[in-house]
């Protein structure tokens, strides 16, 4: 089980100690135990310790700087697939979206390069100041200008034209940039490189970036839509793409049409994020009048993911609206355990408590809400003052 170091203000980055690194592609908010939500940078790394491997999930809080680090027991080598699962399934129960850098096939110069990326291998700074508005990526632009410049001069062509290869590789280049802006808050920037790197050559990458900014930053869910689906015509088997369809789709209560392209991404066992793809199915079937599958599905991602927050707050709501009050007690105070610093976790682990007339239980669930500790908490921890005072002295 990963718990925080409070040892460790940082990872060392020595690349000869590292055996394996994902790093995040998005800046989820997060609310490390005892700190205040805040986006953070995010990454999975297997650190070679005396007597072992030790498994890690980093994170770096954008508003403080700090970094907080989640660590276990040292594992040997034949357990550590399992542990970086672990770890991964952790990281994405926060929201983190994680890719593998591929580390051991890096050159030297990549690795360094990496590291100098990831905040959570330097000590802490203080605080990061994240402007409002990105500048424009010139230097990128120059270093694309640069590669067509040399294409052309390697094969002695004028550069008033390029060739099917040239353009592939600048589609590719433009959309690597758009995934980084993307995952550096800049959603504006990612969308001019999307577009450019499909001026250059049609792509599903491209294409799948184009959705997840059009749905989930623009607010314009029906050019996501068309966007998430041309990128499944390139590739059918695009998991990631499946899992972004089907969350529009529950979001438009189109809940349905959510299950087919969730049970693919969700039964996908190479896709990273499936864990968060089964819950999203089990909340389509669930609402699709599909109960029991639905409870399966989630049960199934929790299996995998017992930390996953989401997942015991769909299982909770499912069997609160059914009004099995034990199981949603029981699911509710997984929900208050393992992420107990959800305001909303206890609100409603306390609500189930009260309605099972343990009333000592259920108070000390709404004093840990009662006081909110930034403004996004107010509305929770408003509702838990009033059921304290409705609730009267002990």
């Amino acid at each position: 089980m990963l718990q925080e170091d409070p040892m460790r203000t940082h990872i060392p980055a020595d690349i000869l100690r590292i055996a394996a690194l994902y790093e995040a592609t998005n800046q989820p908010l997060v609310q490390p135990a005892g700190r205040t939500a805040q986006a953070a940078k995010g990454a999975v790394i297997a650190l070679l310790e005396e007597g072992g491997f030790a498994v890690m999930v980093a994170i770096t809080l954008t508003d403080t700087g700090e970094n907080v680090i989640y660590s276990g027991e040292l594992v040997g080598k034949k357990e550590l697939q399992q542990a970086l699962e672990e770890a991964l399934n952790f990281a994405e129960s926060m929201g983190f979206i994680l890719d593998p850098s591929g580390w051991t096939n890096l050159e030297r110069a990549q690795k360094l390069e990496l590291l100098a990326r990831i905040p959570s291998f330097r000590p802490p700074t203080g605080k990061v100041i994240v402007p409002a508005e990105r500048p424009k990526p010139a230097d990128a632009m120059a270093a694309v200008a640069r590669l067509f410049a040399a294409f052309c001069a390697l094969l002695m062509v004028q550069c008033s034209g390029i060739s099917a290869e040239q353009r592939a590789q600048a589609s590719e280049i433009h959309q690597q940039l758009g995934d980084n802006l993307l995952s550096q808050g800049d959603p504006q920037g990612a969308m001019k490189e999307y577009l450019q790197s499909l001026d250059s050559e049609e792509s599903p990458e491209a294409h799948l970036g184009l959705g997840v900014i059009y749905t989930w930053s623009l607010g314009r869910p029906s050019e996501g839509e068309k966007e998430f689906k041309r990128a499944l015509e390139m590739r059918p088997d695009y998991a990631e793409a499946m899992n972004n369809l089907g969350a529009l789709y529950i979001s438009r209560e189109r809940f349905g049409e959510a299950i087919a392209p969730l049970q693919k991404a969700a039964h996908d066992p190479l896709y990273k994020s499936r864990v968060l793809a089964q819950s999203n199915l089990g909340w389509a079937l669930y609402k699709a009048g599909k109960t029991e599958q639905g409870v399966s599905e989630i049960k199934g991602a929790l299996a995998v993911a017992p930390k996953f927050c989401l997942g015991w707050r769909q299982l909770g709501t499912i069997y609160s609206e059914q009004g099995r009050i034990e199981d949603a007690g029981g699911a509710f105070g997984k929900y208050a355990e393992a992420c107990p610093e959800q305001a909303d976790a206890h609100l409603l682990f306390g609500k189930v408590l009260a309605r099972q007339s343990k009333a000592q239980e259920a108070r000390a669930e709404f004093q840990r809400c009662a006081v909110p500790r930034d403004d996004k908490e107010k509305p929770v921890a408003s509702e838990c003052a009033r059921f304290l005072k409705e609730m009267g002295a002990p």
